[in-house]
């Protein structure tokens, strides 16, 4: 199943945002050019570097028994199917989820079992900002809620091939693993 393209998706989808303010209403209404000429402030589109802070590598370490060779499959948005083609709009809300019947691969059923969220933002680096494999999404996800458990705050990084950079949003395979992370990038 496909999803539809990124000016369709903008009425009926689920937001995950607080109240907007009118202007910020307005703005997220605009294509990102549009958006820039209107003097509205723009979505990050690309994550900054960062080093996990100290509370994240203890939760990781110490609760939740990652290490920073941990990678997991992980389902980017839990509102499409696992083998959706998605858009994601940079600096927007994401809730990943590992689906079930990832089973097969034993430590991360251990460690991130079938139902856990990942709570965090998607971001947008084309090629021009650095990046020698073309354009990519980045999901940075910053907590985690394993079944039956507290959310933890965690530094959780997934990478996908961009297929589309539209009006702002890109577009990418809904399904992809990640790797705990320290420092990024």
């Amino acid at each position: 199943m496909k999803t539809p393209p990124p000016e369709a998706m903008t009425q009926g989808r689920t937001s995950r945002a607080s109240k907007k303010s009118p202007l910020a209403v307005k703005c997220a209404s605009l294509s990102l050019a549009a958006a820039l000429m209107a003097g509205c402030p723009s979505a990050q589109i690309r994550p900054e570097s960062f080093t996990c802070p100290s509370g994240a590598i203890e939760a990781m370490q110490d609760h939740l028994h990652w290490s920073s060779s941990d990678m997991f499959a992980v389902q980017l948005d839990d509102r499409y199917g696992r083998t959706d083609n998605v858009w994601f709009t940079p600096g927007a809300d994401v809730v990943g989820i590992v689906p079930k019947g990832m089973d097969q691969a034993r430590r991360q059923w251990e460690l991130a079992p079938a139902g856990t969220r990942f709570y965090g933002k998607a971001y947008y680096l084309s090629d021009k900002m650095g990046r020698e494999d073309g354009p990519s999404l980045v999901v940075r996800y910053d907590r985690v809620k394993l079944p039956g458990q507290d959310e933890q705050p965690i530094c959780f990084v997934v990478v996908s091939i961009a297929q589309a950079f539209t009006d702002g949003k890109v577009k990418a395979r809904n399904f992809n693993g990640g790797r705990v992370v320290y420092r990024w990038p």
